[in-house]
């Protein structure tokens, strides 16, 4: 005799909600059977309610688990982490971009397709290319930004950062752009 287990493996796909359901009754059944309320139960019902609220309650945990973004927000800790202990070691030019755009308040900027002087914070994840699939864009003016995750980072090391604005009278420079006779 071949016993069909479709509707296990259908419950387990269903997710959270029924799996939840399935051991909230299993539980609800046995502190029931426990107070009284119910006439006297057979061992083998208790039994198999003890392993129905084990089983689905089980289940239960592990579809409320996975719907918590805990991979990301590990690697958002990480992230947080690795920026904090890199800020020591930045280079002078990596510092004049962090400060100019800290100090201009400025999360997202243009620039060159390939990074040009921020390439190296762009290999460090602090700034990303904030294209959008589909978007169009000119190899001169492609558009990064500093994810808000890291933006925080900044701001509470602002003080590591400072800005000196051009002398009166030259144009700001962007610190990124790679002039085009350096190229």
């Amino acid at each position: 005799m071949v016993h069909d287990f479709k509707w296990i493996v259908e419950i387990i796909k269903s997710g959270g909600k029924i799996t939840t359901s399935i051991a909230i009754a299993c539980g609800f059944f046995l502190l029931v059977a426990h107070m009284g309320w119910l006439p006297p139960i057979e061992l083998w019902m208790i039994l198999l309610a003890i392993i129905g609220l084990m089983l689905f309650g089980s289940l239960a945990v592990v579809a409320i688990l996975g719907d918590i973004p805990i991979k990301k927000w590990i690697n958002t800790y990480k992230q947080k982490r690795a920026i904090r202990e890199y800020i020591p070691h930045m280079t002078d030019r990596e510092r004049k971009i962090i400060s100019y755009l800290l100090a201009k308040n400025q999360k997202m900027f243009t620039g060159n397709e390939d990074g040009g002087y921020a390439n190296t914070l762009i290999s460090q994840g602090i700034i990303v290319c904030a294209l959008r699939p589909g978007q169009p864009y000119s190899v001169v003016d492609t558009p990064f930004a500093i994810p808000d995750h890291i933006w925080s980072v900044l701001m509470k090391h602002k003080k590591d950062f400072p800005y000196m604005p051009p002398p009166p009278g030259e144009n700001v420079v962007h610190p990124w752009r790679i002039p085009w006779m350096a190229r």
